[in-house]
């Protein structure tokens, strides 16, 4: 009997490790795989295209170039606009708290190609922004542009990962440090401060990771001269035919990612651990008289004011106003007309295709977390930076490449007709990274002692205690899998064609047949489901948990 209990509790034990590492699976066969045998098809010879003498491995290293000038500027900018804000944020106890971080943090999760659609109507040659401020217009085209549109989408992050770190950074500390005499300076640099700046840093060295990787915004505003090596993986892989170079520089890239991607994970482990008394830094209110708490509501009115303006643009573009108070809706009655016949599809199939992948891929990685975090419970596991590295891939390994990977990998397996499941693997992938933090951050809530009991009892504790009491944090990720699968655009951009169209493929389309009123028509539709979706999230769920 012994031996048989012995070999149940093994069983047992690989079924929870089967669940643990679910997410690794999923990840190794979406991308590692198939992005380490696209590696192998490149072949080493293909170096000659980066170091060479001729034009093309000139283009290419001013592709790397772009990427790491993009990268360090956009990520400077973030932190100079973010930090700020996040102080400001963190330190005072202002009403409508919760409801300003998340309106703060609502460009993040924004598809990228409706910011930068946004940013070329704001600042383009008809805005009266223009005509009022003639230099502006530098932020709609080339690298200004683009540095711009980095830090619109990457500053709110800094902002809001600084402040949650001010905001949960030891309160007692902060009052023996004054008790001490260390003053406000000295209260700063050793207890809020700190943890502010940790949370800033980390969020800018995700600044830097989306900003190098960008893809939208060199694509669309930035012209040729501003290609980043994802949008010249691109150009090669989709205009020259060069697939084995295209996967060459996808593995440069990622390589190169690497080191940032170490950090950040270095960064996310040496976060101090707050206990409830340090966890609400609202007890205390300082003067709201006083210059810094003046300046600070200052700023962040202007910032917000800014978002609205980017928001505003782009309805007030899809009604066809023009900036000359000349209301019509012929963007939309295009959008179902003429549009749909250029692009060879009936009207209606970017609405489906978008509602159909945003479904299943929330579904399937809200699945994989719930799976990660049971394995997880049963095994005693707690959270390890470098077990959970894995998951961690989808932020070094470029989207195009992940696309670009998988669809040599599986070419030969998947019929054309199947290419949808590919673009929901790649989708799923991209958002494992957010949703696991969400589906792990409800389940830390649920005492352990909890799950014992019912299970001692007879009683299914993953479906009488923990799917319950996890229910907001499951709702949320589905949401947030829904939004990320909704915005994404690089790689559903490679892979799709007419027939598997999302709404966001559709508004880029639009804007490259020129048929501008007909793509800021989809750009507004997308960006009211965005909101919507985004606002569910924050009605339902937990607030960004999976974030912290």
């Amino acid at each position: 009997m012994a031996g048989l209990d012995g070999i149940d509790m093994k069983t047992r034990n690989l079924k929870w490790w089967a669940l643990l590492l679910s997410p690794s699976i999923f990840i190794l066969l979406v991308i590692v795989i198939p992005f380490l045998y696209a590696a192998n098809f490149s072949g080493i010879s293909n170096f000659s295209i980066f170091f060479g003498n001729g034009t093309a491995a000139a283009l290419s290293r001013q592709a790397f170039r772009n990427s790491i000038y993009q990268g360090f500027a956009s990520a400077a900018m973030s932190l100079a606009i973010g930090f700020p804000l996040g102080i400001f944020i963190g330190r005072y106890r202002i009403r409508h708290r919760r409801a300003l971080k998340s309106f703060i943090i609502i460009p993040f999760f924004m598809p990228s190609v409706i910011i930068v659609l946004a940013f070329a109507s704001l600042f383009g040659k008809t805005s009266p922004l223009v005509a009022l401020f003639p230099f502006v217009q530098i932020f709609s085209y080339g690298f200004s542009g683009i540095i711009a549109i980095n830090t619109f989408f990457n500053a709110p992050l800094v902002a809001f990962l600084a402040s949650t770190g001010i905001e949960r950074s030891h309160k007692t500390l902060e009052e023996a440090s004054s008790i001490l005499g260390s003053g406000r300076f000295g209260t700063f640099i050793n207890i809020w401060g700190r943890d502010g700046l940790t949370g800033a840093i980390s969020g800018t060295i995700l600044a830097f990771l989306y900003s190098f990787s960008g893809f939208a915004a060199p694509l669309i505003i930035g012209g040729p001269s501003n290609f980043t090596i994802e949008t010249w993986i691109y150009f090669l892989v989709r205009q020259e035919g060069l697939v084995q170079v295209g996967v060459l520089f996808g593995l440069l890239q990622s390589l190169f990612l690497l080191i940032p991607l170490v950090i950040y994970l270095f960064l996310m482990s040496m976060h101090r651990f707050v206990d409830e008394q340090g966890s609400d830094r609202n007890e205390e209110i300082p003067p709201k008289r006083e210059i810094w708490f003046i300046l600070g509501s200052l700023y962040t009115s202007i910032f917000l004011i800014f978002e609205v303006m980017v928001f505003a643009s782009i309805a007030i573009s899809s009604v066809d106003i023009g900036w000359n108070s000349h209301l019509t809706l012929n963007g939309y009655s295009e959008l179902f007309g003429r549009a749909s016949s250029s692009l060879d599809i009936p009207s209606y199939l970017p609405f489906l295709n978008t509602a159909f992948y945003g479904i299943v891929t929330a579904i399937t990685v809200s699945l994989i977390g719930v799976m990660w975090v049971v394995g997880k419970r049963r095994l005693n596991m707690r959270n390890d930076s470098t077990r959970d590295f894995v998951q961690y891939i989808p932020l070094v390994i470029p989207a195009i490449m992940m696309a670009l990977s998988i669809s040599v990998f599986y070419e030969t397996i998947i019929d054309p007709a199947y290419l949808w499941l590919l673009i929901i693997a790649v989708q799923s992938a991209v958002a494992i990274p957010v949703v696991l933090r969400v589906v792990s951050g409800g389940f830390s809530e649920i005492p352990k002692s909890y799950t014992d009991s019912a299970r001692v009892m007879g009683g299914n504790a993953l479906f009488e205690v923990e799917l319950p009491l996890a229910g907001s944090s499951i709702a949320t990720a589905l949401m947030f899998g829904f939004a990320i699968s909704m915005g994404e655009f690089t790689a559903t951009n490679f892979l799709s064609t007419n027939t598997f169209m999302p709404l966001s493929v559709e508004v880029y389309s639009l804007e490259s047949l020129r048929l501008a009123s007909a793509s800021y028509a989809a750009a507004a539709i997308l960006l009211a489901l965005s909101f919507m979706f985004f606002f569910a999230i924050q009605k339902v769920g937990d607030r960004f948990i999976g974030i912290r």
